[in-house]
């Protein structure tokens, strides 16, 4: 593990092509390689200590399978989603994982076709499906929920980016079926990355509607009932592709990047997402504050063209609203749907650094810039949810890399925003993924607490869950898993949910 501070700012990237047609994902990489195997496992072997306080389960979400058929997958995001389930007591960690059994599951393992719209270009060069491998009757939305996982009214749900809710058990990882709530927005893209707003006790999200007029549809669903509820609606002319957004106390801030969607393509399941969207640079990013009180947007502010995955906080801060992003001046391969390279990892190369955007919500101008956080860029950011989201803060963790990695991240950071300094764990040969904060009962601080990160260690073929101090960023221990997890994307923490 190694701490560094540095004042060196990324290099501007260069314009993107994509090229003729797609490449399969490599297979020499264990990230991008099938987990055929379901486990269930009382009692992993750990090396050196998990803290006895650390009671509760970190369920993660990802892609498991590359292969349809005989025809390997081009787009890590296409990949058959598998849920990981850690439960931690006592010092010690079972685990258990599984394939949701969905209609996409049914017709991937039984006819090798596809259900639904798949994320990246499954084409070929003329921009024609491969028939044999799309199932005849397929929608416009997929049941695999490989992205992340949302607890919603006392149940839990696997998501993508649809607004598809399918429901599991949280202990078996057992599929209970696709669950529609009641008065729920009809529309055809969702985010994945849903928030919980700690002061109206219930879950926040939006939905895309390109049908009878484009509009974004932010709802919220009370934490006890099964229900979609309307915060704001907002009409739009050209919709964006959102993976994420960001809320405050009182506001809903959605960035709208110039990835432009063409409905017209969307609508038509034979076309994935990356075939539907549309890197237009010279428009600029729009920030759109809803105010939740109002139900309503309030304030509009335009800044220079960029893209993010994913926002790490926003917060009120006097009259100004900041936005903390994971950002770049250009989509990368997974948005313009080329397939994983050497140099797509390489952060800095992309120009991806901690940004803040500051709104000033009493001002006049309706223009922002922003400003660096700290000079090492991070993808996958995370923060101490429960205390510090929606509000000011100072620790962000995130996965980041050297610019010899090879197709992922490499490293796990943890960044001080105040002063920019950050620290870091590295092993040779291992690939951590995204870091989620779990704070210690009784803690004094913000970053009071272990980091678990599941980490793919190429040079045994096998994965291991890191636990980090994450004040220290001291590794505490590692419990190891008896196969390889793929490259997955996102979990969360229950506690209490003790398998």
């Amino acid at each position: 593990m190694s701490t560094e501070t540095s004042s060196d700012l990324p290099v501007l990237p260069q314009r993107m092509t994509i090229p003729a047609g797609p490449s399969p994902l490599p297979q020499e990489f264990p990230g991008y390689r099938t987990l055929d195997q379901e486990v269930s496992v009382d009692r992993l072997p750990v090396t050196g200590r998990v803290p006895e306080w650390l009671t509760g389960t970190l369920i993660r979400n990802g892609p498991a399978r590359f292969e349809l058929g005989d025809y390997r997958l081009t787009h890590w995001f296409n990949g058959l989603g598998m849920l990981h389930s850690y439960s931690f007591a006592n010092g010690q960690v079972s685990y258990v994982n599984r394939h949701l059994r969905t209609k996409a599951y049914d017709l991937w393992m039984d006819k090798g076709e596809f259900h639904g719209k798949q994320y990246g270009l499954e084409l070929d060069p003329c921009q024609k499906l491969f028939g044999r491998h799309m199932s005849a009757y397929s929608p416009n939305i997929s049941d695999n929920p490989s992205v992340n996982l949302m607890k919603v009214a006392e149940k839990f749900y696997a998501i993508n980016e649809s607004p598809m809710w399918m429901e599991f058990d949280p202990l078996e990882l057992q599929a209970r079926g696709e669950h529609t709530f009641k008065d729920q927005f009809l529309g055809e893209v969702s985010t994945p990355h849903p928030h919980f707003d700690f002061h109206k006790r219930a879950v926040i999200n939006y939905t895309t509607k390109m049908t009878d007029g484009n509009a974004y549809q932010v709802f919220y669903i009370p934490e006890h009932e099964a229900v979609q509820k309307p915060l704001a609606v907002v009409d739009i002319d050209d919709p964006c592709y959102m993976h994420s957004f960001a809320v405050t106390e009182n506001y809903v801030v959605l960035v709208e990047f110039p990835v432009v969607l063409d409905t017209e393509k969307f609508r038509d399941p034979g076309y994935p997402f990356v075939a539907c969207m549309s890197w237009q640079p010279e428009r600029p990013a729009r920030f759109l504050v809803i105010d939740k009180r109002e139900g309503k947007v309030t304030r509009t502010f335009e800044s220079e063209a960029f893209f993010a995955f994913h926002h790490v906080n926003a917060a009120e801060i006097g009259n100004d609203i900041v936005v903390d992003i994971a950002a770049t001046h250009t989509p990368y391969e997974s948005v313009l749907g080329l397939p994983p390279t050497e140099g797509q990892f390489d952060l800095d190369a992309y120009g991806y650094a901690l940004r803040r955007y500051t709104l000033p919500m009493a001002g006049a101008s309706d223009t922002v810039g922003w400003e660096h956080l700290s000079p090492r860029g991070i993808e996958m950011p995370t923060i101490n949810y429960r205390g510090n989201n929606g509000r000011p803060y100072r620790y962000a963790y995130g996965i980041s890399s050297s610019p010899k990695s090879l197709m992922a991240m490499n490293r796990l950071s943890k960044i001080d925003i105040v002063d920019g300094s950050y620290k870091t764990w590295y092993e040779r040969g291992c690939f951590p993924s995204e870091g989620v904060f779990v704070q210690r009962p009784g803690a004094t601080g913000e970053d009071d607490g272990v980091l678990l990160s599941g980490v793919l260690d190429a040079k045994t073929g096998k994965s291991f869950m890191l636990v980090l101090d994450a004040r220290s960023f001291e590794e505490l221990g590692r419990a190891h898993v008896p196969h390889h997890i793929p490259n997955d994307f996102h979990g969360q923490f229950h506690a209490g949910l003790v398998r």
